[in-house]
């Protein structure tokens, strides 16, 4: 996927509320104790107790578009566990919703200022996002010091209230999730990932506004950690999935709103409809990639990889263009689109061309669901279907060299809703074993003086050869044997290269071949004219993989499976026999394995490795096992095979 830029532009206020010039000893002992049970160096504030409110209304405004909206008031009561830091948090919205009000107060004390900053995101003028984030800050004075923080937020359509979650960025002793449900509303709370956790539920009659009373409440929660490379916490984290499915309007007639998948494609399949494609721009362009192919996949593969290298991919979101195509005649005029537009553009350009494409909802594995659920949570991407010979070939313009029929492993497995007229087709994409992604190495190596000199041959396949061909992509130079020194070498002065040569990068369907002869330097020590030391591994892959029990939270998620598998043929040099080779390594875990052997075959050592991570996540559960691969990794890297001179 490409970068993206942001700029952000803010509008700020600031809202005043008292504070304490006083802390009670008790409130200051309170604090020492929660420091002490949440930990944390970073740990500045505890909320005592949190509550998330939800109530729904009919709406009565004309402007309205939507029937039904939902309120959520929000309030934390925070204590200071340090002295002398500023609070700082964010609330996010978008053009379906509004932070109404955001307020502080205490019990007694002087006004402090909350400074506000309500942020929009663009990018040079063609960036648009809906999304928007409501920063805000206030300072604590001293340990112990208690403010109570709420907010309101209004949904302007419920469909757009998908879930609530229990954690925040801080600690909670106590946080109530409740949902106030008119008889007029049907409803269902999905309780997701609270297994683990002691949540308790209730559910009471409130006669007076015709409602039911649905709490959740959970104690003793630890801050959710924003970690690099952790799965969504959608995964793990305890939440409710709002779904909406039916309402009764005052006139007491029935209405739909989400009750199945046949209603959340009934809404998808009407925005779509609105949109008004012109296939003219695109004919002329059409036919000349069809006209020197000759099968009909060739067609659709023509297609396909030009908007693919055509194209620009930029995630966009704007009002209800988060979930409406662009029209494909723009998207073709402008050189860029979000997912939605480069399928349409694709399906659009493929039905020019007289083929059955159609557009494809799917949710990344970024996301746990799948569309047993009528939820806008749901998805979050969208892709091209065709279907050629019975068979279907799912499309994604956004992943750069990706060849058709091959899928990266962020949709891999995937549940697809696919357009079909009024109704609809639940299919799944297929899923791949790690040695889709094989890297096949060989490596011939001897030694010259205090160097080694040798040849490196990589037939590299899936995700691993898609990668290769962006990084290569990425490094701009005129001169094209400069940009692949750079590329293999990994700006590593260790390492000189010559002679690199590559298959075709642009032939999406083969295996990628590299190629190149190469000095490597500080791999061979002499002790003395008799006896030599030789480090045999070129590029000890996940030396330092090394994960942070200590600090992480989370389970690690790598962006695909792999399957490492190299052949090092190492020729002794004439006058010397080997003394000592590494012992093996030998590691086999469910999700991952690390095997790495020598031996001795007439006048070479064979040194075999293979690596292989069947699932894309290491669990937190594996994390010490995998530190432990990763220590007799890093120990046989450096690990010397020995040589002494015959007499």
């Amino acid at each position: 996927m490409k970068k993206i830029m942001f700029l952000v532009v803010s509008l700020s206020s600031g809202i005043l509320f008292a504070q304490p010039t006083t802390i009670k000893p008790e409130d200051v002992q309170m604090a020492k104790q929660l420091k002490e049970k949440y930990k944390g160096k970073d740990l500045a504030v505890v909320s005592l107790r949190s509550k998330d409110e939800i109530s729904f209304a009919l709406a009565t405004s004309k402007q309205l578009k939507a029937p039904v909206l939902a309120y959520q008031q929000a309030s934390h009561n925070l204590m200071s566990v340090k002295d002398n830091h500023r609070f700082s948090d964010a609330i996010f919205y978008n053009d379906q919703s509004q932070i109404l009000e955001l307020k502080g107060k205490a019990l007694r004390g002087k006004p402090v200022y909350i400074s506000s900053d309500y942020r929009n995101y663009e990018q040079d003028g063609i960036f648009c996002s809906d999304a928007k984030l409501c920063v805000f800050s206030f300072p604590f004075e001293k340990k112990g010091e208690k403010i109570e923080l709420t907010f309101e937020k209004r949904y302007y359509d419920v469909k757009y209230l998908t879930s609530v979650y229990f954690h925040d960025q801080f600690p909670i002793e106590e946080k109530t999730i409740s949902f106030s449900v008119p008889s007029w509303l049907t409803i269902e709370l999905k309780e997701m990932n609270f297994t683990g956790y002691d949540v308790v539920k209730s559910v009471i009659d409130d006669p007076k506004k015709d409602a039911k009373i649905y709490s959740f409440t959970a104690k003793n929660l630890r801050a959710m950690k924003n970690e690099e490379d952790a799965p969504n916490p959608a995964f793990n984290y305890p939440h409710v999935l709002v779904l909406c499915k039916a309402y009764r309007s005052k006139d007491n007639s029935e209405h739909k709103l989400f009750e199945s998948v046949k209603d959340l494609y009934g809404w998808y399949s009407s925005l779509v409809k609105e949109v008004k494609n012109d296939n003219t721009l695109l004919k002329p362009v059409v036919d000349r990639l069809t006209a020197s192919q000759k099968t009909d996949l060739e067609k659709v593969e023509a297609i396909f990889y030009w908007v693919q290298d055509n194209i620009r991919y930029i995630a966009f979101e704007q009002g209800i263009m988060g979930f409406k195509p662009e029209t494909a005649q723009n998207v073709f005029k402008n050189k860029f689109g979000d997912c939605k537009g480069m399928a349409n553009l694709t399906k659009e350009m493929l039905k020019t061309a007289g083929y059955d494409a159609r557009l494809t909802w799917i949710g990344t594995r970024d996301i746990p669901y799948d569309y047993s659920i009528p939820s806008l949570g749901v998805d979050n991407h969208m892709i091209c279907t065709v279907i050629l010979d019975g068979k279907k070939y799912f499309l994604d313009g956004t992943e750069d060299y990706i060849a058709i029929n091959d899928y990266a492993h962020r949709i891999q497995s995937k549940q697809v809703l696919i357009e079909d007229g009024d109704n609809y087709i639940l299919d799944r994409i297929p899923e791949f074993t790690a040695d889709r992604n094989k890297g096949d190495v060989t490596i011939t190596m001897s030694v010259e003086g205090d160097v080694i000199k040798g040849h490196f041959k990589n037939v590299v396949n899936g995700e691993e050869k898609v990668s290769v061909q962006g990084g290569l992509a990425s490094i701009r130079s005129d001169d094209k044997q400069d940009a692949l020194k750079k590329y293999f070498s990994r700006k590593s002065s260790n390492i000189q290269l010559s002679n690199v040569t590559t298959s075709d990068l642009e032939d999406r369907q083969r295996p990628l071949e590299v190629n190149y002869d190469f000095q490597l330097q500080n791999h061979v020590t002499a002790i003395s004219d008799k006896e030599i030391y030789v480090l045999l591994d070129k590029d000890k892959e996940y030396s330092e993989w090394d994960i942070d029990t200590a600090e992480r939270v989370n389970d690690y998620q790598i962006s695909h499976k792999v399957y490492v598998s190299s052949k090092t043929i190492f020729t002794v040099p004439a006058g010397y026999k080997v003394e000592y080779m590494p012992d093996p390594v030998e590691k086999k875990y469910p999700d991952f394995n690390f095997s790495l052997k020598y031996e001795l075959i007439r006048n070479t050592i064979v040194y075999t490795k293979k690596i292989t991570l069947d699932n894309a996540i290491i669990k937190k559960s594996d994390f010490n096992n995998w530190n432990s691969c990763i220590k007799e990794l890093r120990k046989s890297y450096k690990d010397p095979v020995q040589l002494s001179k015959t007499k």
